[in-house]
């Protein structure tokens, strides 16, 4: 079972998440990693093995880049407004479920402001990042000891979870509830 879940997007960030995965392997073993380029198989259906595998896990690193907010679909639309988008059902599914989540921004991006995100990541932009400079190895070094603390504690994350999946629900509600008193 993979601890460790992978979610970036291949236009913006495809080639930190190989060079991310290449180390985290390293140091935590091919099973423990999930990246959809190696671990899906031909024939699956996508949109839930990503759910399931993000279930599975116990942190999943976003990495994000400066374009992260803004790529676009074929059809000129910005692909985090799409609720099938897959890092937008990846990061979903994580909060929804109270499983960890660590930005990681990467070539100067920043955190995407609470306004720029559809309701079901709202939650997301108030969560610290991890930010990757220049300093590649020393900075993946650090994330790594973050992940070893975190993997490692033996301190249950069952009620912690339960906590952060409440709370990650009661903003969501919260937020579709103020939307529709706006329409």
């Amino acid at each position: 079972m993979a601890k460790i879940f992978i979610s970036y997007r291949r236009k913006d960030t495809q080639g930190f998440a190989i060079a991310l995965y290449n180390q985290l392997r390293d140091r935590f073993g091919e099973e423990a990693i999930f990246m959809d380029i190696d671990v899906l198989k031909p024939g699956a259906n996508f949109v839930e093995q990503l759910q399931m595998a993000v279930s599975k896990c116990e942190v999943l690193i976003a990495l994000i880049g400066n374009q992260w907010l803004s790529i676009e679909d074929d059809d000129g639309n910005r692909r985090l407004d799409n609720p099938d988008d897959f890092v937008r059902v990846e990061i979903a599914t994580a909060i929804e479920r109270g499983i960890r989540v660590i930005p990681v921004l990467v070539m100067g991006a920043t955190m995407p402001d609470v306004h720029d995100l559809p309701n079901r990541l709202k939650m997301f932009a108030s969560v610290q990042a991890f930010f990757i400079t220049d300093r590649f190895n020393t900075d993946i070094s650090q994330l790594i000891n973050l992940l070893e603390e975190e993997l490692l504690s033996d301190v249950p994350k069952t009620n912690v979870r339960r906590f952060l999946a409440i709370t990650g629900y009661i903003l969501n509600v919260r937020s579709n509830l103020s939307t529709k008193d706006k329409i």
